[in-house]
């Protein structure tokens, strides 16, 4: 989080910047210009993206009902055991038959028991019993079969019986597997059809799915299933080849039919997330389930779809799922195994700041998912991603960095066995020496190109680059870990779960067993969770380099109070030594439930712009640490904006992005924002292709609204935004310089139709011409002003800014992806928080201040005594000019007023504080838009 030092005495023509004051501690009462941190200090620009997926944490999402499960057709012990412990449940296994050896004497060959009796050893690692589906596996076809369907089905009915009588129940078979793939000479359509009337009149088939065609192709999918589907009870494709309307389009016909639908060879979570969308039952993973794919199984199964987009031409797709229980919301990205393109997603939560594994609290997350042009090249990595979104009390870290790694259970740290840097050195914990760089550690994302899932983190040293290595790649408790080349094997990529308070359980993607200090020689290991909360597993990554670690509780910060400001809170509280930062919490009911909506607060004030006109807000601050200790929360306070007409925004563009008001809406630009000449003193200039201004998030949540602004166009493709306030495509507020028809064009939508009004720019000052645009919402009408003088109006637009919640607020770019981003110059934008007047707007255009808020009441003019004071306290106001009428309030440290009282001006008022209990209060005096608040103490 960057500080923000607040510029004083500036003065650029008519634009004036608010002085911010923050109280004094202790005993002194004079007031010091410091610096104050601010929501917007956390907001980055996001880029464009291909894909926006948007989700609303309130609305019931959707839920379809299916089974998820492994394979054994690719006969790995490391494929289960893993899978089982990513999925957790797995409620499906898919084995095989094998037409490799002719039925002799009614039974089957050595071959195939051999194969029946590997299976069922890899199912031994499946708890509990998994249901099966029987599938072909076809390395060689015995003449016998060919041709012969009663011969193919009486070796199915052998392979059913053999899985039975082990005692595992089979709900599924299929005479083929992949029969569009020639080269295995399974059999034709008319083979499979004569098969599946066979095992029709086997008893034994009676209560199992006849499933088909299991296309390699899922083009052909639907000519082998509409063939087939008198006989067929399920309906089966893979996604190795064909178009992403086939894949789609089967399991709509398949569900239409009435029919089972299943995918038992998924290679991607993208197959599983556009299955399950349009009627997948049953899916079935190829190799392994690994964390992505585990989570997505545990969450879908029985939770809701929150949101969904795919990209058909890319063959990716996105999603949000939260879990049944409603304990965990998580985002998903995937792509095709073989054919997919590039796609970027946002993922937008529309309704409230949340945090993406750790980043936030924010609103969107971008995420890149690779694609390429063939099968496993350097391109194609089979991506797949998935992303933690959580709000609340307790939020995971970003990890990212270099970090001393310590246990729970015994604070110990992490190091290289006496910091040999030879490959195969153990890795062990030992006392933490802030001397010793082998306790040092890179925790580092993996690279999304790194094959299939890349949601891992590798384990560095930054002594040698060898990383944390699963030695002999062990799936077992006690497997040892040692120090490696980094090589991006499975056996070096790590899983991080949060388990809270800052610490992790740290995951092996090759094993799906955790890191733990062991007991022999404090020997660094790998092993099971036992319970929900096995310190023994858990892991705080401290920041390095650090001087001292010591795990342990701050003290409870002291002081904290608020300040209703126009559009925001103003809080502050108490330095601590021992903090060195701070977690600001919010909740709307007293008492909880409290979010983070700011932490690494340096500073000991906080200007929170995201409070609503019309709420009660509750307020309290946690202390932390470099050690990622923290604190309890101090006492709660409480407070409302105070909604008073008033300039919330103004960007004056003079070399920076700040909002020059008291609420501090801060903006952001994608890369380093560029200055030009303006109108008055700098303006910002952007380029027209990749430079836009990303503005927070609850600017425009209003129910009316002024946006003004100076504008210079350099010209080019039309549909260019001055600004855009909206959530995406089907909800937004945007003004754009040249529409189709060559006019300023205002639109407004929430859903259903667009609402608009436009206006023809008189043509000299259309292109490299300065021209005042203003834009007004009020109860009545919506108006647009070209240099202060009214353009259009109308009363047929009856959206309003607080209907549709704008979140995602830009200048010079739009909702939708494929409009041009602006090119020219902006300068002296401003956001309002009411409808000004004609003759208001008249005034901005000439320069006037309307609406500024002048800097603060300074030490000069007020003086407040006796201090301490006993029972009278007289406050001294001296201003060059009053507005004549002064109020005067006192609050206790609580945010709760006490007294107040008016005034009409300057001089000397004498205040009653006999009846106020000893201890420290604040008083608050405001003359029109001036104000100031001071710190004193009351002693009887």
């Amino acid at each position: 989080m960057k500080n923000l030092s607040i510029r004083h005495g500036k003065s650029s023509g008519n634009k004036s910047v608010l002085l911010l004051t923050v109280l004094a501690l202790g005993t002194g009462f004079s007031s010091l210009s410091a610096q104050t941190n601010a929501a917007s200090d956390q907001i980055t620009a996001q880029p464009a993206a291909d894909r926006i997926v948007p989700f609303r944490l309130s609305e019931q999402g959707v839920v379809r009902p299916v089974e998820w499960g492994l394979d054994t057709a690719w006969e790995d012990e490391g494929n289960i055991r893993r899978g089982q412990g990513f999925m957790e449940t797995v409620d499906i296994v898919r084995v095989s038959f094998r037409p490799t050896d002719p039925i002799v004497d009614g039974d089957l060959g050595a071959d195939q028991k051999e194969h029946i009796q590997t299976r069922l050893g890899l199912l031994g690692f499946v708890s509990p019993k998994p249901k099966l589906a029987i599938n072909s596996d076809h390395p060689k076809i015995d003449d016998s079969y060919k041709g012969n369907a009663q011969a193919w089905a009486q070796m199915m009915d052998l392979h059913t019986r053999y899985f039975q009588d082990a005692g595992y129940e089979v709900i599924s078979v299929a005479p083929f597997n992949e029969p569009d793939y020639t080269y295995t000479g399974q059999g034709t359509r008319e083979d499979f059809h004569k098969i599946a009337v066979e095992l029709r009149a086997n008893p034994r088939f009676k209560n199992i799915r006849i499933c088909g065609g299991n296309t390699l192709n899922c083009d052909e999918a639907l000519p082998w299933y509409n063939y087939l589907k008198e006989q067929l009870d399920e309906g089966n494709t893979h996604q190795l080849a064909g178009e992403f309307n086939g894949y789609a389009a089967f399991y709509e016909t398949v569900r239409k039919d009435g029919k089972m639908a299943m995918n038992d060879e998924m290679h991607n979570v993208m197959e599983a997330m556009v299955g399950l969308e349009y009627g997948l039952q049953t899916g079935i993973w190829w190799g392994s389930a690994e964390y992505a794919r585990g989570e997505f199984c545990k969450i879908s199964r029985g939770g809701e779809r929150l949101a969904y987009t795919e990209h058909r031409p890319n063959w990716t797709a996105a999603s949000v799922y939260r879990s049944k229980d409603g304990s965990k919301v998580q985002a998903f990205g995937g792509v095709s195994e073989r054919q997919a393109k590039t796609t970027t997603y946002r993922f937008v939560s529309k309704e409230k700041d949340v945090f993406y594994d750790g980043y936030g609290p924010q609103r969107e997350f971008y995420l890149e998912m690779p694609g390429g042009n063939s099968y496993q090249d350097d391109e194609q990595r089979n991506a797949e991603r998935v992303v933690n979104i959580t709000w609340g009390e307790d939020i995971q870290p970003v990890i990212d960095g270099q970090y001393v790694l310590i246990n729970r259970s015994t604070q110990r740290a992490v190091e290289i066995t006496q910091g040999n840097t030879a490959e195969g050195t153990n890795v062990k914990t030992g006392k933490f020496d802030a001397s010793k760089a082998y306790q040092r550690w890179y925790v580092r994302p993996v690279s999304s190109r790194i094959g299939g899932d890349f949601s891992y983190f590798c384990i560095t040293s930054p002594i040698n680059g060898m990383s944390f290595d699963i030695w002999n790649w062990s799936l077992e408790d006690g497997g040892n870990i040692a120090i490696y080349g980094a090589s991006n094997g499975s056996n070096q990529q790590w899983a991080l779960e949060y388990a809270g308070d800052g610490w992790f359980y740290i995951r092996s993607r090759h094993s799906a067993l955790y890191l733990e200090e062991g007991e022999e020689a404090f020997n660094v290991q790998q092993g099971t969770k036992k319970g929900s909360n096995d310190e023994r597993l858990q892991w705080r990554l401290i920041p390095a380099p650090a001087s001292k670690i010591e795990i342990k509780s701050l003290a409870t910060p002291t002081g904290l109070t608020t300040e209703g400001q126009s559009a925001s809170v103003l809080l502050r509280w108490n330095k601590q030594s021992d903090a060195t930062g701070y977690t600001v919490l919010r909740s709307e009911t007293s008492g909880g439930a409290y979010e983070i909506i700011a932490r690494n607060v340096k500073e000991t004030s906080f200007v929170d712009h995201k409070a609503l006109a019309g709420k009660s807000y509750y307020y309290t601050v946690k202390a932390n640490d470099n050690c990622l200790n923290s604190s309890p929360k101090s006492q709660e306070v409480t407070a409302t904006i105070t909604d008073v007409h008033a300039l919330v925004a103004h960007y004056a563009f003079d070399g920076d992005l700040l909002d020059e008001t008291e609420n501090l809406n801060h903006g952001a630009s994608l890369k380093k924002a560029m200055f030009t000449d303006g109108k008055i003193n700098k303006a910002v200039q952007l380029n027209g292709s990749t430079e836009f201004l990303q503005l927070p998030t609850d600017i425009a949540n209003h129910q009316n609204l002024t946006v003004s602004t100076w504008v210079k166009w350099d010209g080019g493709a039309d549909w260019q935004r001055v600004f855009d306030f909206g959530s995406g495509e089907d909800q937004y507020m945007f003004l754009t310089y040249s529409s189709n028809i060559q006019s300023l064009r205002f639109a407004m939508k929430n859903g259903a139709e667009e609402q608009a009004l436009e206006t023809a720019l008189p043509s000299p000052i259309r292109i490299d011409n300065w021209v005042h645009l203003a834009l007004t919402i009020g109860d009545a009408e919506v108006r647009i002003y070209v240099n202060g003088e009214l353009a259009v109006s109308s009363g047929d637009i009856t959206i309003r800014p607080m209907d549709i919640r704008p979140c995602l607020n830009y200048i010079g770019r739009s909702q939708f992806v494929a409009d041009p981003m602006f090119k020219g110059s902006i300068d002296d934008f401003r956001v309002y928080n009411y409808e000004l007047s004609a003759e208001d707007i008249k005034k901005v255009a000439q320069g006037e201040s309307v609406g500024i808020i002048t800097p603060q009441i300074s030490d000069d003019e007020l003086f407040i005594g006796p201090l301490p004071a006993d029972q009278k306290l007289q406050v001294t106001y001296t201003p060059a000019q009053s507005s004549g009428r002064v109020s005067l309030s006192i609050y206790n440290m609580q945010g709760v007023p006490v007294l107040s009282h008016e005034t009409a001006g300057s001089g000397v008022t004498t205040l009653d504080v006999s009846g106020l209990p000893t201890g420290l209060y604040l008083l608050r005096l405001v003359d029109n838009n001036r104000s100031v608040t001071r710190k004193f103490a009351v002693r009887h």
